[in-house]
């Protein structure tokens, strides 16, 4: 099961890649199906992460390396917060929403944060559990 919501969360990082690259293009129906993916992406992601079984949650913590894990997966929430923040940004029309502006690329902020969040952990994390 473990492997299956490993695949399941590649699977949902490689959509929200691609759906990025494809709001780049100008056409209209692209960047609806950009939408689109990074939705379906974003599911899957938090599907695949969220139903993990959280090894690194073992109480009492005697090693400090487990801290900086857990730790290192507390921003990876904060990330993946941020990407379903960025997915909600997309779908919104130009527009004020309570006071504030939301255009058509008010989604790249939260974005970027997820973005910089995943690659830092992702080393990160192989780092400390290589030792």
């Amino acid at each position: 099961m473990q492997k299956i919501l490993g695949i399941i969360e590649v699977v949902g990082l490689t959509l929200v890649v691609l759906a990025a690259a494809l709001w780049v293009l100008p056409q209209e129906n692209m960047r609806l199906m950009a939408s689109i993916g990074m939705s379906v992406g974003t599911v899957f992601l938090v599907c695949g992460r969220f139903m993990q079984t959280p090894f690194y949650l073992k109480y009492p913590i005697t090693d400090p390396r487990e801290l900086t894990l857990r730790r290192l997966y507390h921003q990876r929430v904060f990330g993946v917060v941020a990407l379903i923040l960025a997915t909600v940004l997309m779908w919104l029309p130009v527009g004020f929403y309570a006071g504030m502006y939301v255009g058509k690329t008010s989604w790249l902020i939260p974005f970027v944060f997820f973005v910089v969040v995943e690659v830092y952990t992702v080393f990160r994390v192989s780092a400390v559990e290589k030792g």
